[in-house]
């Protein structure tokens, strides 16, 4: 089936999270974001005592940032590195295009209601002048740990992901704004959870540098 998206420049489109994020983006400048990051994250630490975990998180990075573009990114928004290796939140958002294959240009409305059918855990709403569907998807994962029989008190810490599809506006493809978070040691998730929210709701459909 030939899909009525073609190749097309990435979505423009402008989201705020504020300082405590750091945005990675997914095309040629992916390696210039990611060495900036850790210039900042190691400032201040002679270069022969963070080379070695310096050089894993670049290869922790080359990962994700393979991973974000097989799924049509645009950009991967980290927390915000702090100098001197400081602990960061176990938090991403990754922001990508989703083509849906159809000969027809499917109605928005419809897409996001069938979505919300299908997903428990999901809404539906309007953010930026354009359909959007919210789909918890940790609902579903706490519904596959307790089919598995897991004891909550020796699972591991909460794992949540929470993801935004929105219609874009006179184009046929939606964004997608995924954040997955993981409780660690001094972050919870409610807060970045909440802040997350709030950021999507400042989303606008301009050009991002």
């Amino acid at each position: 089936m030939e899909s009525v998206t073609p190749e097309r420049e990435p979505i423009t489109h402008r989201l705020d999270f504020g300082d405590d994020w750091y945005r990675i983006r997914l095309n040629e400048k992916a390696a210039s974001d990611v060495k900036a990051f850790l210039d900042v994250m190691f400032g201040g630490i002679p270069a022969e005592e963070a080379e070695k975990v310096r050089t894993l998180l670049a290869v922790q990075f080359a990962g994700q940032i393979a991973a974000a573009r097989a799924k049509r990114g645009i950009e991967l928004l980290v927390p915000a590195p702090k100098p001197g290796g400081v602990a960061l939140p176990g938090a991403a958002v990754l922001i990508a295009e989703v083509v849906i294959p159809t000969p027809v240009v499917p109605d928005p409305v419809e897409v996001a209601a069938r979505v919300v059918r299908g997903a428990d855990g999901a809404r539906m709403g309007v953010i930026a002048g354009s359909v959007a569907v919210r789909i918890d998807h940790s609902v579903a994962d706490v519904e596959e740990t307790e089919d598995a029989g897991v004891n909550d008190e020796l699972a591991p810490p909460a794992r949540q992901r929470i993801e935004y599809v929105i219609a874009v506006p006179n184009d046929p493809r939606w964004l997608s704004i995924d954040l997955s978070v993981q409780a660690v040691d001094g972050f919870g998730t409610e807060q970045i959870i909440a802040e997350f929210d709030q950021g999507v709701r400042r989303l606008s459909w301009s050009a991002s540098d």
